[in-house]
């Protein structure tokens, strides 16, 4: 039980936010971030949904799933706590529950595995933030700009005029 909630919460609010986004119509220029944070919503249900399986890989690689899931979950909650945050947040609360309940016997190695799985989960959503906000899609007509200042990489300012992206 204390796995499934995680995931009909994130699923219910990773279907609640594509909703909302599609709703407003046109599009903003970095189009592939929502579609990005979307799919690491259901990354993190999936990685969830495995740990509950009893097959001997699964069961083994219970806790780095459950951390992996937790971590994603809550540091993305954090990240977009005004929008689609609080649902995440305590999806990942609860996450972190099952992934500490499933520590019982496994001694340092199940600790080392539940940290490097978060580590490794945290490196995707980074990454994928990176590389999303890279890629801008400017509108055929009219103008529109933004910027990103960047998590592990240096930020950039971009302007989109009459279909043309420029970079400073």
């Amino acid at each position: 039980m204390l796995v499934w909630i995680p995931i009909v919460v994130a699923l219910l609010d990773d279907a609640i936010y594509v909703a909302l986004i599609w709703s407003q119509g046109e599009r903003a220029p970095d189009v592939y971030t929502v579609p990005f944070v979307a799919a690491f919503i259901a990354l993190m249900t999936v990685l969830l949904g495995l740990s509950l399986l009893d097959e001997p890989a699964a069961v083994s690689l219970r806790p780095a799933l459950r951390a992996g899931a937790a971590a994603g979950l809550i540091v993305l909650g954090v990240l977009g706590a005004f929008s689609i945050g609080l649902p995440l947040l305590v999806a990942g609360g609860l996450a972190v529950g099952a992934a500490v309940r499933t520590l019982a016997g496994r001694g340092v190695f199940g600790v080392v595995y539940e940290i490097s799985a978060a580590v490794a989960v945290l490196a995707i959503l980074v990454i994928g933030f990176e590389v999303t906000a890279r890629i801008i899609v400017c509108p055929g007509t009219g103008s529109a700009g933004g910027e990103w200042p960047g998590i592990v990489t240096h930020g950039f300012s971009w302007v989109c005029v009459g279909g043309q992206a420029r970079f400073t």
